[in-house]
């Protein structure tokens, strides 16, 4: 008898004496362990002052720690591993994981939570660092496919926590010293404030010799941590920023390259609404594959573009629905009549969603979360993730089941709700000079266009 997603990958919940949550999902046939920290800290949190400091700080603890003090040595300690260690940093998450083979779990751990809880945070480092980011953020604006989501970010949530870049600015990043990051470091990295996932080897993972070595590691000195601590997901949601839509409605950001970069969308669904399977399975027939109606209409009958793709983003009260596409100047004006066209001919019901396409977004949906659960990394970020922002965890069959249950009613009466022709924002990249020719894509007007010249 087939065994079901769910019946392979049961996850137990614990949360320590110490305040630390522990999920562990064992993984049958896996000789793997991910161990993924998540915190409740990210880009959204942060002050006009600390703008990047979330990010900045995810590189610092690769810097070196009180066991381990250099970076070299940081680094040496997981390669004879035979690992990898990475982390992310989002606008209202960061994560930082070892993989290795699982008898090294021990070892995983001890690396953790040194550096979460000890890292050495010296400001010969700090300073050397600044000039690594700045280069990344370099990076970043000389790849318009990229930058042109950080514009329309800023666009779309304006002077707020989620509209600023991740990264932060140079001004920002040039100027934090290493009292910030201790300070940082005081409020944020508390236990009550983060969250380990154990995932993969099923035998190891269950092991009641795991959880004496997670508390072992995680019983670190702290010094004087609990001071000014963030405790929990409560504290944020009662003092995080609200989102406010920016009253613009685009953005030019003029530039002589080759290849123009545009982002359009509309304000979507926050992460804990329930329709949020539903948005995803209409964000795949519009533009999650190569069968879908964009990838069909916008590169392979017209040939516009490179790429083109739907795109979707969930915060805990908001969201962003739309698509992106990096494409011929010269045709970019065919190419925004038509995305912009397929969007509203959909939310009209004058091409509506089909069976068939309906049925082939179901099955790619279920497909790629199959697919992602086949490594213990990304078992560990589908449970945790879950978890850290919403405070429950569906089994991956009950998403399926979710997926699944999505119909044609449900996504039409959902597009129409979201695709609203004055909430229509767009940010574009390329050697466009007369920016009032993009204005009546938005229904902004003058008073409602911002532009801005970057360097080419």
């Amino acid at each position: 008898m087939k065994k079901s997603v769910q019946s392979m990958l049961d996850f137990s919940k614990v949360e320590l004496d110490s305040g630390l949550t522990v999920l562990r999902i064992p993984m049958p046939a896996v000789a793997s362990v991910t161990a993924l920290v998540l915190g409740n800290t990210g880009s959204r949190y942060e002050t006009k002052a600390q703008q990047g400091i979330a990010h900045f700080f995810e590189h610092m603890v690769f810097k070196g720690t009180k066991n381990y003090p250099t970076a070299q040595k940081l680094a040496g300690a997981v390669d004879v591993m035979g690992a990898e260690f990475n982390a992310f940093t989002g606008r209202e998450y960061t994560g930082y994981y070892v993989k290795s083979a699982s008898q090294h779990l021990a070892k995983a751990l001890d690396v953790l939570s040194d550096m979460m809880l000890e890292p050495n945070l010296k400001q010969a480092d700090i300073d050397r660092e600044k000039g690594v980011i700045i280069e990344e953020m370099n990076m970043y604006h000389d790849t318009p496919m990229q930058y042109v989501d950080v514009l329309f970010n800023q666009l779309m949530f304006e002077d707020t926590g989620l509209g600023h870049n991740i990264i932060g600015t140079k001004e920002t990043v040039s100027a934090f010293s290493k009292g910030d990051f201790e300070k940082f470091l005081h409020e944020w990295y508390g236990l009550d404030n983060l969250m380990l996932v154990i995932a993969g080897h099923a035998k190891v993972v269950n092991h009641p010799a795991t959880l004496v070595s997670i508390e072992q590691a995680f019983a670190k000195n702290c010094q004087d941590r609990l001071a000014n601590q963030i405790s929990s997901r409560d504290w944020i949601q009662q003092h995080q920023p609200q989102p406010v839509l920016g009253q613009k409605r685009l953005v030019v950001d003029s530039r002589q390259i080759e290849q123009a970069h545009l982002s359009l969308g509309w304000p979507g669904l926050k992460v804990s609404d329930k329709r949020r399977y539903v948005l995803s399975v209409l964000a795949v027939v519009l533009g999650g594959n190569m069968s879908s109606r964009l990838f069909s209409e916008v590169r392979e009958k017209r040939g516009l573009c490179y790429y083109v793709r739907s795109e979707t983003d969930f915060n805990h009260d908001t969201g962003v629905f739309g698509a992106s596409a990096g494409v011929d100047p010269a045709r970019v004006h065919e190419a925004l009549e038509v995305i912009i066209q397929l969007f509203k001919d959909l939310a009209s019901g004058q091409q509506a969603v089909t069976a068939e396409e309906l049925n082939l977004a179901k099955e790619f949906s279920i497909g790629s979360l199959v697919l992602s659960l086949e490594d213990s990394r990304g078992v560990g970020q589908f449970y945790g993730m879950k978890q850290l922002l919403l405070q429950s965890v569906h089994s991956p069959e009950e998403v399926m089941n979710m997926i699944r249950s999505v119909s044609i009613d449900q996504v039409q009466e959902l597009a129409k709700e979201l695709i609203k022709e004055r909430e229509l924002r767009l940010a574009i990249i390329g050697p466009f000079e007369n920016r009032a020719d993009f204005d009546k894509y938005t229904s902004a007007g003058h008073p409602r266009t911002s532009t801005c010249h970057s360097r080419d």
